[in-house]
């Protein structure tokens, strides 16, 4: 039986990967999990995961728990992750953590030796990517990126073979017919309504003004080791991603969207196993599949991603955190939803590049720019 730690619990990703172990309980028992403030659901969890022995909390509610779990550990803050990752240093580890608070349990993860990391947290290989490859040989340690665009590269590539480019497939979400004059009308409803993916608010967002997939183009980068990286737009989003080789031969994964198959997937690497939540893809009612390349002049995060895709990691934590705090700005109301990604631009322009080689330079970046951001707009 694998013990697992799982890192945003209470989450999306997190509440699929449940539903996988919960329905296979032969073969995975939980042992630590984190999550943020959402009590309810921790409690829902510890109900049904009795061999949960560590709980990692954003705040201060431990007293309470305590008195009513005695069994199990509360803890907080950094040197929480560190409690739980050590008392189980041979568990599997999930991090369904979004955003830039996902680095550390990533870090801290891999410098355990000889670890398994499931990471469904892009913004990680997105600010430390080369950081997470020297520890990832250093450590004896594997990583499994819980993306279905990256998962279907993964599943492509041929260990013989170098692929001469990924093809990466984006749906293009709800405003890819739209001009980028349509868009200056664009309110928080419309943009949290996606076509075919059921997402969290952050990650809805930012698949409508497509920095998800300038994210998942940087995340790209540092797994597959290539900047040959193509963004063709795929509504249906049945194609997941594919690989393209020197003859010219392309081999692409195909499937109904679904993280739960991922997560499957992973879960079990290198075994396929089935699941009663996977559905089969049906030739006979398939609607037809269409494909274009992404136009950069259209989408400019793609062309500010693409700007990343060096070492200096400086402007891609700029890209990460202007955006997690303009994407906020919008919510709010402060901003329109066409100026995020042109303020994403702005505030990557004021930054050096330069490599940032450890957590506290990176986060401290990752700080001054969300400050700088939150002065910008107190000043107007």
């Amino acid at each position: 039986m694998q013990n697992i730690i799982i890192f945003g619990a209470s989450g999306n990703i997190g509440q699929q990967a449940l539903q996988i172990i919960e329905s296979n309980p032969n073969d995975f028992q939980i042992t630590a999990v984190s999550i943020y403030h959402n009590v309810p659901t921790l409690i829902n969890i510890l109900e049904k995961h009795t061999t949960i022995r560590i709980v990692h909390l954003g705040d201060e509610t431990q007293a309470i728990l305590t008195a009513q779990y005695p069994n199990i550990t509360f803890v907080t803050g950094e040197t929480g992750i560190n409690a739980m990752l050590a008392a189980f240093p041979t568990a599997l580890v999930l991090n369904a953590i979004s955003g830039f608070a996902g680095l550390y349990p990533t870090l801290q993860t891999l410098y355990g030796k000889n670890r398994t990391l499931l990471l469904a947290n892009k913004e990680s290989l997105v600010v430390a990517g080369d950081l997470i490859n020297s520890l990832l040989t250093k450590n004896n340690n594997q990583l499994y990126p819980i993306d279905s665009e990256h998962c279907a590269i993964f599943q492509c590539l041929e260990q013989t073979n170098p692929c001469s480019e990924i093809i990466l497939t984006a749906s293009g979400g709800m405003f890819a017919n739209k001009t980028l004059t349509d868009l200056k009308t664009i309110d928080e409803q419309q943009a949290l309504q996606h076509p075919t993916w059921k997402m969290g608010q952050n990650i809805t967002i930012d698949s409508s003004t497509m920095v998800n997939k300038g994210l998942e183009i940087i995340e790209a980068y540092h797994l597959f080791k290539t900047s040959k990286i193509t963004v063709v737009l795929h509504p249906q989003a049945i194609l997941h991603s594919a690989v393209q080789y020197a003859d010219y031969s392309i081999i692409g994964q195909l499937s109904k969207p679904s993280m739960l198959q991922v997560l499957n997937y992973f879960l079990y690497y290198p075994t396929r196993k089935n699941s009663s939540f996977l559905k089969p893809l049906n030739f006979e009612e398939l609607i037809t599949l269409t494909f274009q390349k992404a136009d950069l002049s259209r989408w400019k995060a793609l062309q500010l991603a693409y700007r990343c895709l060096n070492e200096n990691n400086s402007l891609a934590i700029a890209f990460n955190a202007a955006n997690e705090e303009l994407r906020s700005l919008f919510v709010v109301g402060k901003i329109n939803f066409y100026q995020i990604v042109d303020y994403i631009e702005y505030f990557m322009d004021q930054i050096k590049p330069q490599k940032l080689v450890n957590y506290r330079e990176i986060k401290e970046l990752n700080d001054i720019i969300k400050r700088d951001i939150i002065n910008y707009f107190s000043e107007k």
